[in-house]
């Protein structure tokens, strides 16, 4: 008697669990993080068998001081394309060099400890298995199914969004394996996310000596802390859009009249491009509001990660998910998110996504970041009926 896809996935997923703990203590015991060329490099040392056993292929994007992004297709065993599916995750973690010695990969109940477990490999490794496993029981779609591994998550992805646009242009959707959570028996999934602004102020003054020629010296120090009060105005706390300032520097000796200072800020929690648009307005406007006689003062700023908008495609690819879920009989809830992930970069090229399908994982970014592993074969399962329903059920058109 042959088997249902459902229990294809629940099979494939139990079958898989310990080659996946395996990987995921081998991978969390390197230093991996942003920049780490070396790390990287043995991180995608040991996926590689995987993308034979996938039957893809690899594509290596260098980049000079951040690492290898890895583009890896898995094509349809027959001539028909259905469509085009990214499934994202990212390679780098926040951790410096020598961290995953300090605290190495552990079990402690049904719990998996490491650093980057949850953020992102336990997302990697879910995203190739639940092909893998479509692949062994001879079901994968009719669809290519590009992943795509970036090195520059933790640090906005401006390398890696190149090729999130680049692979765009005929993409169909796109699953994104961040973290997942639950709340009161229900799966969280996301379809919108806020986007986030980087940027500095600097300011030029005049130097003088700060006895006896205080009056002659225009404080850099002096507008700064100015600048920084405008800018804690334009906090939203209704739409909750907020500044921070931090670090800030500037001048010489005490006994110096400060001729420069500098500060770098964030403005986290933009919901969409128009509230881009307003606050880019408010930082180009405060060049023009100098407090102090004799300074100048300079605002540059940059887009961190753009805002996720939910839209309709997004919400029908929702659907597909929630059907997939269904099949296991989970219940689901389609959520926003105030952080920022590569899902807000894929979606602002028009690509419709969902994000946080990778198991359930705690405290993220800290040293003691784990994740359920029960969640682990429920998620891995999920993967594979979430690409068979959604290659079967969904058209971005």
């Amino acid at each position: 008697m042959e088997k249902t896809i459902k229990e294809i996935a629940i099979d494939g997923a139990s079958q898989a669990l310990p080659q996946i703990l395996e990987l995921l203590e081998q991978i969390c015991n390197l230093d991996s993080g942003s920049e780490n060329e070396a790390g990287n490099q043995q991180v995608i040392a040991l996926l590689k068998p995987l993308f034979t056993r996938l039957g893809a292929s690899v594509e290596e994007v260098y980049e000079a001081g951040l690492g290898t992004h890895l583009v890896v297709r898995v094509l349809p065993e027959q001539q028909i394309r259905g469509g085009k599916m990214l499934l994202m995750a990212h390679l780098d973690t926040v951790f410096p060099v020598g961290a995953a010695a300090e605290h190495p990969f552990h079990i402690e109940d049904d719990w998996a400890y490491g650093l980057g477990v949850g953020d992102c490999k336990c997302g990697v490794l879910i995203s190739l298995f639940g092909a893998l496993i479509l692949k062994e029981a001879g079901l994968l779609p009719p669809w290519e199914l590009t992943y795509i591994f970036n090195c520059d998550e933790e640090i906005g992805s401006g390398s890696g969004c190149k090729l999130f646009e680049r692979e765009a242009k005929d993409a169909d959707c796109a699953l994104v394996f961040e973290g997942g959570r639950e709340a009161e028996g229900k799966l969280h999934f996301v379809t919108a996310r806020r986007g986030v602004i980087l940027g500095d102020i600097d300011v030029k003054g005049k130097e003088a000596h700060a006895g006896s020629a205080y009056l002659e010296g225009h404080s850099a120090v002096h507008e700064l802390a100015q600048q920084i009060v405008r800018l804690y105005t334009f906090n939203d706390m209704e739409k909750k859009i907020y500044y921070n300032v931090a670090p800030i520097s500037g001048g010489r000796p005490n006994g110096v009249v400060a001729g420069h200072a500098h500060g770098q800020f964030c403005v986290a929690g933009l919901p969409s491009s128009e509230d881009f648009k307003m606050v880019e307005q408010k930082l180009a406007s405060m060049p023009n509001h100098v407090t102090v006689e004799g300074c100048t003062v300079d605002v540059t700023w940059k887009t961190l990660f753009p805002a996720m908008e939910r839209t309709e495609k997004s919400g029908k690819l929702y659907d597909c998910v929630k059907a997939a879920a269904g099949i296991l009989g989970l219940e689901t809830e389609e959520v926003a998110d105030p952080c920022a992930t590569d899902a807000a970069w894929i979606s602002s090229f028009g690509v419709p996504a969902i994000d946080a399908l990778s198991a359930i994982e705690v405290d993220i970014h800290t040293m003691e970041e784990h994740v359920n592993i029960p969640s682990i074969v429920q998620r891995t399962a999920l993967a594979v009926l979430i690409i068979h329903t959604v290659c079967e059920n969904f058209k971005a058109e």
